[in-house]
């Protein structure tokens, strides 16, 4: 098989359900499998998704947060390939196909991302940067600020947004599956960092074209209280203590302001 679609699916049935009919509507001239894993959703999502032949459908009798979520949909996964997508992702064209070709005609080491966009066409989110690790990297980016602005090339990136993230799945089996400590962003950086240290490179490419509805699928109290909880406990897993401890009172300091 040449791709196995991974979606999480928490209390978020009329977003998934849109997102796999994108799918199934736009994908042609490939192999591919829809996996929906469901994080103990309680909006009547199992009663309708398990009924559903066109998906695989995994129930967890527990939400154990993103990473979770798709490392129970890898397990499974039958394709060479795989692609995470947000339940809050519309395919506007056959970006499937789009990314297997690009993958399958370049380095076989690279994880793929595409420019995002909103319900209106304009652009969404679609890369950013891993933490500053090192207070030499910390002084670099205070010097020379980063820098988000599409250009719409084909390009490498430091990280690709967790919302569309396609690779191989040996990249997986080499650098290992979500980091399950994380519940809820941060995740995919976290991952793609350990790949970028097995020598995978990160770019996006112009030619998929997906809808990111971005934010349908968490509140902002969401984002904001499992977001810090997960950069601190990145900044642990990778920083060295002196480091680590100079990072939390620079941001107690930020944040008191």
């Amino acid at each position: 098989m040449d791709v196995s679609v991974i979606i999480v699916n928490y209390n978020t049935y009329e977003l998934t359900s849109a997102c796999i009919e994108s799918i199934i509507k736009n994908t042609t001239n490939i192999s591919y499998e829809i996996i929906v894993v469901d994080n103990a959703s309680t909006d009547g999502s199992k009663d309708r998704f398990e009924t559903d032949s066109r998906i695989k459908y995994i129930y967890s009798e527990k939400n154990g947060g993103f990473g979770y979520g798709n490392n129970r949909g890898i397990e499974i996964a039958k394709g060479d390939y795989l692609l995470l997508l947000n339940s809050d992702t519309l395919l506007v064209n056959n970006a499937i196909e789009e990314f297997f070709k690009y993958a399958i005609s370049n380095s076989l080491r690279t994880i793929y991302g595409c420019y995002l966009q909103g319900p209106d066409g304009t652009y969404r989110d679609s890369f950013f940067y891993f933490p500053a690790f090192t207070i030499k990297d910390f002084l670099k980016r205070l010097v020379k600020p980063h820098n988000y602005k599409p250009d719409y090339t084909d390009k490498e990136v430091e990280c690709i947004c967790g919302a569309d993230m396609f690779m191989p799945k040996i990249a997986i089996e080499e650098a290992g599956m979500f980091d399950e400590n994380i519940f809820l962003y941060g995740e995919e950086g976290e991952l793609q960092y350990r790949m970028m240290k097995k020598g995978y490179k990160r770019m996006i490419i112009t030619s998929p074209k997906i809808i990111h509805l971005e934010g349908e699928s968490s509140s902002n109290t969401a984002r904001s209280i499992y977001g810090m909880q997960s950069h601190f406990y990145i900044l642990k897993k990778y920083m060295d203590p002196i480091t680590y401890r100079l990072a939390k009172f620079y941001y107690k300091i930020r944040m008191s302001k």
